[in-house]
């Protein structure tokens, strides 16, 4: 074998091993809430900004509390609220994209529980490229934020 190409398997091996992973994350998710529900509710939204290293695009997300969960943006068309399903979210490399009441929103579909005020649940987040990443949603007091 020569040198450069023992030197060359060395240092794919050192990449296969993670030698070049960065400690940084690739998904920054900040600030995720939502807001408390009424008894016998069915559905709640949840909110929050996604900031990703690379370009990628949020594909899905799950939870335990809700039996699926759509990704939805609303919006004003001559004076209604139109609310229309999203089926990914792509994502621009270091721009955040906020989900926010009257916009963008994570909806809990078929709620298993009532969101309760101080109640934290998870939510997992699935991207195209990046690893899923679990976060903890807090419930807070409506009208609060």
């Amino acid at each position: 074998m020569t040198r450069a190409l023992r030197n060359l398997v060395i240092a794919g091996l050192a990449l296969l091993a993670g030698g070049c992973n960065s400690s940084a994350p690739t998904v920054n998710v900040d600030d995720p809430w939502a807001n408390a529900t009424p008894a016998g509710a069915t559905i709640g939204a949840v909110y929050l900004k996604i900031t990703t290293k690379e370009a990628d695009t949020l594909l899905s997300a799950t939870t335990t509390v809700a039996d699926h969960i759509e990704m939805h943006t609303s919006s004003e068309e001559n004076g209604m609220m139109q609310m229309r399903p999203l089926s990914n979210v792509p994502l621009a490399a270091g721009k955040p994209f906020t989900f926010a009441p009257g916009g963008a929103h994570f909806m809990l579909v078929d709620l298993r529980q009532p969101l309760t005020p101080g109640l934290r649940f998870p939510m997992t987040l699935e991207f195209e490229h990046a690893p899923a990443q679990t976060i903890q949603v807090q419930v807070v007091e409506p009208g609060s934020r």
